[in-house]
């Protein structure tokens, strides 16, 4: 079976994390983990595999040890940048109210990110982005030193992190425009989470080795599986 799949983890305290893969509105896979690592996540798209499905493509939140094992596992395949995630991170970097005219500036043109609906509006995003980086090039190179003049760093580091995040993200941020099969975010998966969270709640006591058996019951009733 081909698929285009999402992937997610989410830590639930101090007692571990889930991670979830689905298509579309069908959870293929879960397992839990104590830690989102290169090495949990390369497993979990190796029993993918022996489970038949054959994975043409993925949207993370582009956690690191996920972007790693995925290109290890599928090193030719598509993977989108979820546009809610990076979104909700460069507007954190930036803040509100950013203090200066080139956080100011940055801060707009991310918030039309993940409102990008088809090639002419992600061109024209890119050309702003890229007249941005020339703009301010100067701003994003500025440099502190210490009193000794032994130690530096960037003057703005969270503006320079923003701005280098969506330059270097450019090859994975709009591959859902080229293929509809690609979905831009993960919204569903975070739905799973949230609804899943307010279940635990109401059985707040539970051990923690109920509470992993709660996560996986939920999952495999929602499963694709059980759905066939």
């Amino acid at each position: 079976m081909e698929i285009y799949i999402k992937a997610d983890g989410k830590y639930f305290g101090h007692w571990g994390c889930i991670v979830v893969f689905k298509e579309r509105g069908n959870i293929i896979y879960w397992d839990f983990v104590l830690r989102e690592n290169y090495f949990n996540y390369l497993l979990s798209f190796s029993k993918i595999k022996d489970l038949g499905y054959k994975v043409l493509g993925l949207t993370s939140d582009w956690h690191s040890s996920l972007v790693a094992s995925f290109k290890t596992a599928f090193p030719d395949l598509p993977h989108q940048r979820c546009l809610v995630h990076t979104q909700r991170e460069c507007e954190a970097l930036l803040t509100k109210n950013p203090e200066t005219e080139a956080g100011r500036d940055l801060l707009q043109i991310v918030k039309l990110l993940n409102a990008i609906k088809n090639i002419n509006e992600r061109d024209i995003w890119i050309l702003w982005l890229t007249r941005f980086g020339k703009r301010y090039e100067a701003v994003l190179k500025e440099r502190t030193y210490s009193e000794d003049k032994t130690h530096w760093q960037y003057t703005h580091r969270k503006l320079r992190k923003t701005y280098r995040m969506l330059d270097g993200s450019l090859d994975h941020l709009f591959l859902y425009l080229e293929n509809e099969n690609i979905e831009k975010d993960t919204n569903s998966l975070e739905a799973e989470f949230k609804h899943l969270k307010k279940k635990l709640a109401v059985h707040n006591g539970l051990k923690r080795s109920r509470r992993i058996n709660f996560n996986k019951w939920y999952f495999y009733l929602k499963s694709h599986d059980t759905k066939s």
